[in-house]
C-alpha cells in the first residue's frame, strides 16, 4: 500500500508492507505486522523490499536497526503523519 501525504508542504510517499512475525515458531499464535518507508520522491511501481535493491525508502526502525512493527497499515500511516515533520527537519 502507498499512501501521498503533505508534509509542511512537501509530498511525501509511505509504503506499507505486511510482515509475517511468527518466524516458525509452532508455540506462538500467528501473527501479521507490517512494516512502512518513507520516500521523498514518488517510488516506483515495483520497488519492493522483497527485491533486492528495489527498497521503496527509508525504513521506519525502531530506535535500532529493526524494523518498526505496526498493527495496522492505518497505525503505520499515524506514526509517519506524527514522525515525519521531525525527520524532515534533521
Amino acid at each position: 500500500m502507498t499512501e501521498k501525504l503533505t508534509i509542511n508542504g512537501q509530498s511525501v510517499w509511505v509504503i506499507v508492507e505486511a510482515l509475517d512475525a511468527q518466524h516458525g515458531n509452532p508455540d506462538i499464535i500467528p501473527a501479521e505486522y507490517f512494516i512502512a518507508y518513507y520516500n521523498m520522491q514518488e517510488p516506483p511501481v515495483a520497488a519492493s523490499s522483497h527485491e533486492p535493491g528495489k527498497m521503496p525508502g527509508k525504513l521506519f526502525t525502531d530506535g535500532g536497526d529493526s524494523p518498526k512493527r505496526f498493527l495496522s497499515p492505518v497505525e503505520a500511516i499515524e506514526y509517519a503523519t506524527e514522525k515525519l515533520p521531525e525527520i524532515m527537519e534533521l
